[in-house]
Order: structure tokens, then C-alpha cells, then sequence
């Protein structure tokens, strides 16, 4: 469901760091598992069992996560699409002939060294990230050689397959090619990759795309960087230090809505946003347009502990709680503080005809697979949403 007219915002999907979302599966010491253990997002969980914080949630989302009453019975997808290869970082590096050295940032990529400069970057913050590569003949070496690793493993990559291969099974699947091919008042969904061009996040912000999609989905390097891109709330931040602040985002994703979203006197489709990061999620609407938001998001988040530890169910000795136990809802108004209850895991509030659903991840703590992990949070979180028929 997500679109996108055109081939460049295709080109920063598929990038997903190049061919190389890079991680080590299933192995105990694996650098991939370090990062994860050592960003110390919360304390030391319980022991694993129906009693412990993890289990009390768990059993709490499978009571909470309802079907919606009215189903989705058509759904078109865009044609984003690629293959997704994936391996381990420090491998690929080695077989490039690099070694890890110091960290940086790039906007683009146009060498071996940069690739390796922005891999060390982002995996000691503990970010996933995705950048363009300039340079065909380079990219199209480094994409070639990360294919025939021999412990690369291969899938369906591009948000709009990913969400697609969701609804299959229980839709009448179209798949178009623009916007344009989609007759008014349809809900349209799109989800956001990695940018670094501030000019074309504005774009897509006040022209060609906001005003024209129902639902937002996005993960917090991209919240961040749209409001850097139009000078919105906390844009003075360079970047997030740990779990992004639950007051903040929040203030973030209110605006989105309120500058740039559906209301009476604004030619603007877009009333829902679901924005994810590690620790936790959070579902935000305008007032009167979505119903079963609880479980929506409730079901995103499952399915992020689920697909991260390739099980069916939450396997509570593999998961951890590792979300805020208290936060405030704003950081600019007074807002409400929040502790945390496992039993309860969905948090709820309102903000001047806006409504957020909060709950926490139980994030896997030996992740088997975590690439196109962002398009089964917003799928789920669709599948179990309602659109109300005014639309």
C-alpha cells in the first residue's frame, strides 16, 4: 500500500544500506547481539515465565488484539520492489578488503570507505540506516559480491512487496503504479525510508505526497529528519541519544498531524500515523477517522517480537522488556506522566482532537532476522486497523 510515483524514492528503499543490511544471525557473540545487549535500554528483565513482566504483556497484547469489524477487502500496492540480501557486516567488509576503522556519516555513497565508514557509524549507535549509493559500477561490485557470499541468504524486499505479501492471503490484491491510479477517497498508506535530501523530504511533505495519503509509517531517524527538513518541534536535535524520549515523539507526531493533516479547512487526506523504534511504538490519529487502534498497535508491536526470533508466538525466554517505565506524553505542554504496567501495555491519551496508542516492544534479544522488520509492523498495524467509511 505504500506509493511512490517514480523511481527515486524506489532507489533509497532498496538501498537498506546497499544489498547490506548487514547483521550476524543466530550467533550468541556475534557483534549484531553485543550491540543489542549493550545499548542497556532498561534493566535486566526477570526471569522468563507467564509471571514476569514479559509474559504478563504478552498475554496481555493476545487478549487486546481483536480483528477490526469491518475488514479490508481490496488492496493495491505500488510496484517498489527488490531483493534483499542479507549478511554479516564484518564479513562483507573483510571480503571488500576493508577493516573497521573510525565511524562517519555520509549523506551518499561513493566508495568502499564510505560504506565502511557509514557502517561503523550507525552500528555504534545502534541504528539501522539506509543511504544512497552514487556510484553504479562500485555499488553494482559491492551488490554482487554480498549475493554470492556464500552465507548470504536472499528474500522479497521493498516495503510495497513486504506489505503486500501481508494482505495476500486475505484481500483482493491490485498493484499500480502511481497515485494517480488510485480513485478518490481510497485510504492510501505510505511508508517512509531513510532520507538525507532535506529539499525533497519538503516536497514530499507540503506537495507531492502528504496531502494525498491517508497513513503515515515511519521509524524514528525519519521523524527526526522530517521535522529537521521543515523546522518542526525539537528539530534542533542532531540525533537521538538512546530510546527516543516517548514526550517528544509525541510532540513530533501531534504537529505532523496538525500542520499537515486532514481537517476541515486543510485539502489533506492524511489522519493516521504509526511510528516505531525498538523499544516501543505508538499510533497516532486524528479524532473521528480510524477505529481498533488498540489492537493495531498492540499487533505491530507483537509482530516485531515474533519476526525478529523467527517463532510463530512471543517466546518469553527470548524477548526482553526494554522500553521506558515511565515517561511524559509532552515535552512542550504539560503533559501527563506515564509508568508503565505490563498487564496493561497499551497507553492512551489525547491532544486537541489527536489520539495516541503507546505500547511498549518485547525486543528479541538474539535477532535472526530484522531486515523489512519496519513494513511488518505497519502491515500488521493495518491489517487490525478500521477505516471509517466517511473516508
Amino acid at each position: 500500500m505504500a506509493l511512490w510515483r517514480g523511481s527515486a524514492y524506489a532507489g533509497f528503499l532498496a538501498l537498506a544500506v546497499g544489498c547490506v543490511f548487514l547483521l550476524e544471525p543466530q550467533l550468541p557473540g556475534s557483534a549484531l547481539r553485543s550491540l543489542w545487549s549493550s545499548l542497556q535500554l532498561g534493566p535486566a528483565p526477570a526471569p522468563p515465565g507467564a509471571g514476569s513482566p514479559e509474559g504478563r504483556l504478552a498475554a496481555a497484547w493476545d487478549a487486546l488484539i481483536v480483528r477490526p469489524a469491518r475488514r479490508w477487502r481490496r488492496v493495491a500496492v505500488g510496484v517498489n520492489a527488490c531483493v534483499d540480501v542479507v549478511l554479516s557486516g564484518v564479513k562483507l567488509l573483510r571480503a571488500l578488503g576493508l577493516s573497521p576503522g573510525n565511524g562517519k556519516d555520509h549523506s551518499e555513497l561513493r566508495s568502499r570507505n564510505d560504506l565502511e565508514e557509514a557502517f561503523v557509524h550507525f552500528m555504534g549507535k545502534g541504528a539501522a540506516a539506509e543511504r544512497f549509493f552514487s556510484d553504479k559500477e562500485t555499488f553494482h561490485d559491492i551488490a554482487q559480491i554480498a549475493s554470492e557470499f556464500p552465507e548470504a541468504q536472499h528474500y522479497v524486499g521493498g516495503n510495497a512487496a513486504l506489505i503486500g505479501q501481508k494482505f495476500a492471503a486475505n484481500s483482493d490484491l491490485k498493484v499500480v503504479t502511481s497515485l494517480s491510479d488510485i480513485p478518490t477517497g481510497v485510504p492510501v498508506h505510505l511508508e517512509l525510508a531513510s532520507m538525507t535530501n532535506k529539499e525533497l523530504m519538503s516536497n514530499i511533505m507540503h506537495q507531492q505526497v502528504f496531502p494525498a495519503v491517508t497513513s503515515l509509517g515511519l521509524n524514528e531517524q525519519e521523524l527526526l529528519f522530517l521535522s529537521q527538513s521543515a523546522s518542526g518541534p525539537h528539530s534542533s536535535l542532531s540525533s537521538w541519544n538512546g530510546v527516543p524520549d516517548v514526550g517528544v515523539v509525541s510532540d513530533i507526531l501531534f504537529w505532523i498531524l496538525k500542520e499537515h493533516g486532514k481537517s476541515e479547512s486543510r485539502a489533506s487526506d492524511l489522519s493516521r500515523i504509526h511510528f516505531h523504534t525498538l523499544a516501543y511504538h505508538i499510533l497516532a490519529t486524528v479524532d473521528g477517522h480510524w477505529a481498533n487502534q488498540l489492537a493495531a498497535v498492540a499487533a505491530g508491536a507483537r509482530v516485531a517480537g515474533t519476526q525478529a526470533c523467527a517463532t510463530e508466538t512471543i517466546d518469553t525466554r527470548r524477548v526482553s522488556l526494554k522500553a521506558p517505565h515511565e515517561f511524559m506524553t509532552s515535552r512542550l505542554e504539560a503533559g501527563s506522566r506515564v509508568v508503565l504496567n505490563p498487564s496493561e501495555p497499551v497507553v492512551a491519551w489525547h491532544r486537541e482532537g489527536v489520539s495516541f496508542h503507546f505500547t511498549p516492544v518485547l525486543v528479541c534479544k538474539d535477532p535472526v532476522r530484522t531486515v523489512g522488520l519496519g513494513d511488518a509492523i505497519s502491515a500488521e498495524g493495518l491489517f487490525y486497523s478500521e477505516v471509517h467509511p466517511h473516508l
